[in-house]
């Protein structure tokens, strides 16, 4: 064995093949003297093995280099090949985005990629070693998330159990009668009407998970009631008028705009806590993730208070008259609307707001917004139900009339809009961000005049805030059949409750992450100059760019003629004083 082959070849292996070849040669060597042979034929196998002994010396005498070069290439063919069955395959492909809203280093299945939430940030040109390997445990997290999201479709119920008319008939046409004949007993006992005069209109809210319901009416009386169960928790009379009521992070605690005050109670009705800068409030909104109770005023004030510390912590300001409030529930964006037909969003680091819609000529009744963010309706004084696309153009997609004014709208979660009218009538609409949709789903008329409309979280019912009381109706296919426990679950038990109240507490998001795209949280800021290059490019002097150069060698010779100028002039009015001087003196002479 040659020296170059000791290097690649391990010692154990040269000593098997050499044993291997004396065997051979001496199997060769008994062969030839046993057989009675030909001369020549042993020459022709003397040269054949020979040569066969010289292939064998060539293939041991490869250098490692070119065997590894031969494995590359070997594992390039079983790439391609791969790539070839996993194309002809397609409902086992899986992708990797090459974009900025793709995983880095990551296979996310074709399925999964629609529960991915935000974007995933790539971290090849951080150098911070630290954020770096923090953005890509977050990425890591976020596909892992989407991924036990798709493994956990099989459990989910796909139909949402929407009326379908038999040929020839109209869902429209149906009565609330009618749909509750042919409903199980547990869903007709939700049907219900309360006559609650003289004390009406009524406005109401629910709990996040749809079990409680606060009803508060515009003369002073307020209850809250397990709806489902027809458990009354409190009952008051304040005497006092009250504008608008809303739910805070639970049933525990609640806050009633009354005429002067915005007060906070608990579910006993007592009194604890009076914000005295909520003064004259009109509408409530509460921002549950951000423990944030927002008030508007007639004084055209926009307050944003903190209810887990007490305290304010955005002050706003408006001009117009407002005639409607409601929350985009996808940034937690407020939108108002005005008397003039436009409608503004806004968020509390901003003092002024965001985006300007102009949606109807007449003053802008009622407002709701899909629980995606992607579209928005609006009603006006008009007779027009407008459609609106939040996504990027904020432009009118479409729209219908009425038969009167719109009173109220509400969006359910499976996007069933509801338009209240001034004639008492409420119509329900499947899907109206569909341009093609011109029939409405379900037609309802009460006896009284409709407040507010809104529909229960988890179930197929719509409430519905009237003159006289409180109804409730039966929407097929309204409700959300499947429902993340961990974000509002409709059986939960006191002690869940309690937990849930102290991490939604620990998990509070900061009103300065609110924002118009809620996935900008989380992304790295490009091109941000630190501190001390802030600070240096105050200290250095302003350069006007529209300043015209000057040459210096004419700057000098304008410096010149200004001085000869100034001396001239100088000289000229000493010469006169001297002669009026001593003109007396010269004629003595």
């Amino acid at each position: 064995m040659n020296r170059n082959n000791r290097n690649t070849i391990p010692n154990k292996k040269v000593k098997e093949i050499e044993k291997q070849d004396e065997k051979e040669q001496n199997q060769w060597d008994e062969n030839d003297s046993d057989n009675e042979t030909p001369q020549t034929n042993r020459d022709e196998d003397s040269n054949i093995d020979e040569e066969e002994q010289e292939t064998n010396n060539k293939s041991k005498k490869r250098s490692f280099s070119e065997f590894q070069m031969e494995r590359k290439q070997q594992e390039a063919d079983d790439g391609s090949d791969d790539e070839d069955e996993d194309d002809k395959e397609d409902d086992y492909k899986f992708t990797t985005k090459k974009d900025t809203k793709g995983p880095v280093g990551k296979k996310v299945p074709m399925g999964a990629r629609k529960y991915l939430k935000g974007e995933i940030v790539q971290a090849t040109g951080i150098k911070n070693p630290t954020l770096k390997s923090r953005v890509k445990h977050i990425n890591s997290l976020k596909v892992e998330a989407a991924k036990s999201l798709m493994k956990s479709e099989i459990l989910l119920e796909s139909e949402r159990g929407f009326i379908e008319a038999d040929e020839g008939e109209k869902t429209y046409n149906y009565r609330q009668s009618e749909i509750v004949k042919n409903v199980d007993i547990q869903s007709s006992a939700k049907v219900f009407d309360l006559n609650l005069q003289p004390n009406g209109p009524f406005s109401f809210d629910f709990t996040s998970e749809g079990r409680y319901l606060l009803l508060a009416g515009e003369k002073g009386q307020f209850a809250i009631m397990d709806w489902q169960r027809g458990k009354k928790l409190t009952e008051r009379h304040l005497y006092k008028p009250i504008r608008d009521a809303c739910f805070l992070h639970n049933e525990s605690m609640f806050a009633l705009a009354q005429k002067k005050y915005t007060y906070i109670y608990s579910s006993q009705g007592i009194e604890l806590h009076c914000m005295k800068e909520h003064f004259d409030p009109m509408y409530l909104q509460f921002l549950r993730y951000h423990f944030l109770l927002v008030a508007a005023t007639h004084r055209g004030e926009l307050i944003y208070e903190d209810v887990s510390i007490g305290k304010k912590v955005s002050h706003l300001h408006f001009n117009r008259r407002l005639t409607s409030m409601t929350k985009n529930p996808y940034n937690a964006a407020i939108n108002l609307g005005y008397e003039n037909g436009v409608v503004e969003m806004f968020i509390p680091n901003s003092k002024k707001p965001v985006v300007k819609v102009l949606c109807h000529k007449t003053p802008v009744n009622a407002m709701a917004v899909s629980l995606n963010g992607n579209f928005m309706v609006t009603g006006g004084s008009d007779c027009m139900v407008k459609v609106f696309d939040l996504r990027n153009t904020y432009k009118e997609l479409h729209s219908f009339r009425t038969k009167s004014s719109i009173n109220s709208l509400a969006l359910s979660d499976t996007n069933v809009l509801s338009v209240a009218t001034h004639d008492n009538m409420n119509i329900l609409w499947k899907n109206p961000f569909d341009t093609a949709n011109n029939e409405p789903y379900l037609r309802h008329k009460t006896l009284s005049p409709v407040k507010q409309v809104k529909f229960c979280p988890f179930e197929d019912i719509l409430g519905i805030g009237t003159q006289q009381g409180y109804s409730s109706i039966l929407v097929p296919g309204s409700g959300q059949p499947n429902y993340d426990s961990n974000e509002a679950d409709p059986f939960a038990t006191k002690k869940e409750k309690r937990e849930k109240e102290i991490t939604a507490l620990l998990e509070k998001i900061p009103h300065t992450m609110i924002s118009l795209d809620p996935n900008v949280i989380g992304t790295i800021q490009e091109n941000v100059q630190t501190d001390e290059q802030k600070f240096k490019r105050k200290d250095r002097a302003i350069v006007d760019k529209n300043r015209i150069p000057i040459d210096p060698e004419k700057l000098e010779e304008m410096k010149k003629q200004n001085k000869e100028r100034k001396e001239k002039k100088h000289k000229d009015i000493m010469d006169d004083t001297h002669r009026s001087a001593l003109s007396r003196f010269e004629n003595k002479k």
